[in-house]
């Protein structure tokens, strides 16, 4: 009975916890930087039919034209470019299945071999050997939009040779679609770790990437390339 109550107290105690990440935190991680109207707008890759747990959209705006992104973003992937990310943390937790073009780091240059992307091309996160992981392109309209699977980005031209952009989620989760459905309760356990553990990765993760965009776009094409140090 003791190791009992003292179960129930560590569950009172947390529960205030999850109660504020669940009310306050997570809402504002999956809605970052963007506005209620960007949010119920439409956007390319709205149509992609697949099975999600949430819809999410956040933003940033950019100093520079959509031109000048959309090289950027076209190079994304393993074996690729990378992800503009904390090259660091991703080789950390994901140890042997994250590859850059630029070897330990995302990529600080236009590689002009990474521009040619078509839609039903697959842009991976990672890969092992010859197993891959990843989605095709759905949608690809240049200097506007480029939609892998069900994750879009969207670059909207503004007033001043700038850029909003927009990255939109339908999640299904992280680990959870990995088992069958007919797992029922090992798919509602990895559901809970995607809730409490995948999304604040996923959030560190992609905000990085959006302020990695920002910073090489924003770049003058005659400054010295980024600092070689671990984003």
């Amino acid at each position: 009975m003791p190791a009992f109550s003292a179960k129930v107290r560590t569950a009172a105690a947390a529960l205030p916890l999850v109660v504020a990440y669940d009310v306050a935190l997570r809402p504002w991680m999956s809605t970052w930087g963007s506005t209620p109207e960007e949010r119920r707008e439409p956007l390319p890759g709205d149509d992609v039919v697949d099975a999600v747990m949430t819809h999410c959209t956040k933003a940033v705006t950019i100093e520079a034209p959509p031109e000048r992104v959309w090289p950027w973003l076209i190079q994304i992937g393993d074996r690729r470019a990378g992800f503009y990310s904390h090259d660091w943390i991703e080789r950390f937790v994901f140890p042997g299945t994250v590859h850059y073009v630029e070897r330990t780091r995302s990529a600080t240059r236009i590689h002009p071999e990474l521009q040619d992307v078509h839609v039903g091309d697959q842009i991976d996160t990672g890969s092992i050997g010859r197993m891959r992981f990843g989605n095709p392109v759905t949608v690809l309209e240049p200097d506007r939009a480029l939609v892998i699977g069900t994750w879009a980005f969207v670059l909207r031209r503004l007033p001043g040779d700038r850029t909003r952009l927009l990255v939109r989620e339908r999640d299904g989760g992280y680990l959870r679609p990995m088992v069958p459905r007919r797992f029922g309760l090992a798919r509602a356990a990895l559901g809970v770790v995607d809730y409490v553990v995948g999304d604040p990765l996923h959030f560190l993760m992609e905000r990085r990437m959006m302020l990695g965009l920002k910073e090489r776009s924003e770049r003058r094409r005659d400054e010295v390339p980024l600092d070689a140090a671990p984003a």
